[in-house]
């Protein structure tokens, strides 16, 4: 009884944790765990980032990213200073916010950031 008990736990937890793991971007990289628990991270177009003195300015229309829906009705728009910028591991731009719009990762390519 008490294996069976132990299995149990041991695949709900095994189950639970590939949950809660970090997602793949488009071209097979994967987002840090830190940045993303599933669904928080996106790539961005180009248009929507304008490099700025102080950084990058990030302009989210509503339901250009999965956590910034159509029913949000406003234009989500971050500064995100050039220190907080990590290097894109594919060339391209990507966003990861919370469901509150706050910043949690920015992907910039090599040459931009």
């Amino acid at each position: 009884m008490r294996v069976l008990a132990s299995i149990t736990i041991a695949v709900m937890l095994a189950a639970g944790a590939r949950a809660t793991r970090a997602h793949q971007a488009p071209n097979g990289w994967e987002y840090p765990f830190a940045c993303c628990s599933g669904a928080d991270c996106a790539q961005i177009d180009p248009h929507e980032v304008k490099l700025g003195k102080a950084g990058f300015v990030v302009t989210i229309a509503p339901g250009r990213h999965p956590m910034w829906p159509k029913e949000r009705r406003e234009l989500l728009i971050l500064q995100i200073p050039h220190d907080k910028a990590r290097l894109s591991p594919d060339g391209l731009w990507h966003l990861c916010i919370n469901d509150a719009g706050e910043l949690l990762c920015f992907f910039a390519p090599g040459g931009d950031s």
